[in-house]
């Protein structure tokens, strides 16, 4: 008797960790060669969110409607990446399995497979409190001429939620408390430089506050809204400068969900290094987007919850808007010493319980200079 066909589950499971391998496997070789998802998306003539879907994993079913990667999209991105050996195989190998998946899956449920694979995987995500904390994968540390090499760098890999350290109860309830009062009544352009603790660095309780993009600023941003904000905020792809106020950066911006695009960022000071993620909301009309976030830094190599706001918290985007989390809430001491520091972010639908993380641009920072990379020219 032969063997027993797989099941509708275990091909989606297959399924997400086929695409969850895949573009950890082209975010690696773009890494390698220091280029940006743009870069690939103007070389394939392809739409940079449909790029920035496809590195998403297996987020992608979900995320977007947009066809998964396979073969000859994989084909395309080894040719224009130039890649051979072992490297462009194991792409090839993927793409191929990705297919097959996918054909075993629509002979299954020809009308609804991608629905109810989003079902079987978005409920195999592990909730925040049990699943294990994020391993940073081997990126070497930049060096500087004669300076010391900065510990910390961390390959821009994806991951899944960060469990949080155990803390005492005491202090837990007292940070979550602070976090559901303040962690996205930030707006970075209005006050970056306002000290945490002090009173102009004070949130709003249980409140957002939002503007409408303004025309292209140095931030990088450009768009426009209408009275009540019905027009869409437009995000521009690239790195952003100075969102969070002078010497911060944020990373390419990022898909879903729903309309919002998202970015990570990171800001030093002269006497601290601080985190964010800004979301922008770009439908129309007055849809307002509400998404979960979590803020986290990379310190050495090592994933901390920030001080005062470890949890996700749950965020509305009015149509049109953005919203930066409060750095003051992922405010952490700059060293004397130097060292490589990263923001970490996951914005993910409002009802799911994990997803994947994404990272900004690495800030190097020395005792007298910070080194961005990547960083805009």
């Amino acid at each position: 008797m032969g063997s027993a066909r797989p099941s509708f589950i275990e091909l989606a499971g297959a399924l997400g960790g086929a695409l969850d391998e895949w573009s950890a496997a082209v975010r690696q070789a773009l890494a390698g060669q220091n280029r940006y998802q743009n870069w690939l998306a103007r070389r394939l003539g392809t739409p940079p969110p449909r790029v920035s879907s496809w590195l998403r994993g297996r987020e992608q079913v979900w995320l977007s409607g947009t066809a998964l990667p396979g073969a000859g999209t994989t084909q395309s991105i080894v040719r224009e990446l130039g890649l051979d050996g072992e490297s462009a195989r194991r792409l090839v190998r993927l793409a191929d399995r990705i297919d097959h998946l996918q054909a075993q899956l629509e002979e299954l449920r020809p009308r609804d497979w991608r629905k109810r694979v989003e079902e079987q995987l978005r409920g195999d995500l592990l909730p925040a409190a049990a699943a294990p904390e994020p391993a940073p994968t081997a990126g070497a540390a930049e060096r500087s001429g004669a300076q010391a090499s900065v510990p910390g760098a961390v390959d821009p890999v994806p991951g899944r939620w960060a469990s949080r350290p155990r803390t005492t109860r005491l202090v837990a309830a007292a940070t979550a408390a602070v976090a559901a009062a303040g962690i996205v009544a930030y707006l970075g352009s209005e006050r970056p430089d306002d000290e945490p603790g002090t009173a102009g660095a004070t949130s709003t309780p249980a409140a957002v506050r939002t503007r409408a993009q303004r025309g292209t600023d140095d931030t990088g941003t450009s768009g426009s809204t209408g009275p009540g904000g019905s027009a869409p905020a437009l995000e521009q792809p690239g790195l952003e400068k100075n969102t969070l106020g002078p010497d911060s950066r944020c990373g390419e911006p990022l898909p879903g969900p729903e309309a919002v695009v998202w970015r990570v960022c990171a800001r030093v000071e002269a006497g601290r290094v601080s985190f964010a993620v800004k979301l922008t909301n770009q439908a129309g009309g007055a849809t307002t987007a509400r998404v979960r976030v979590r803020v986290q830094y990379v310190q050495a190599k090592v994933f901390h919850p920030c001080p005062m706001a470890p949890n996700a918290q749950p965020v509305d985007v009015p149509a049109g808007k953005t919203v930066i989390t409060d750095p003051g809430l992922c405010s952490v001491p700059r060293e004397a010493v130097p060292f490589a520091y990263q923001g970490v972010g996951w914005v993910v639908p409002a009802d799911a319980t994990g997803g994947s993380y994404e990272l900004s641009p690495t800030a190097h920072v020395y005792p007298d200079r910070t080194l961005w990379k990547p960083d805009l020219l």
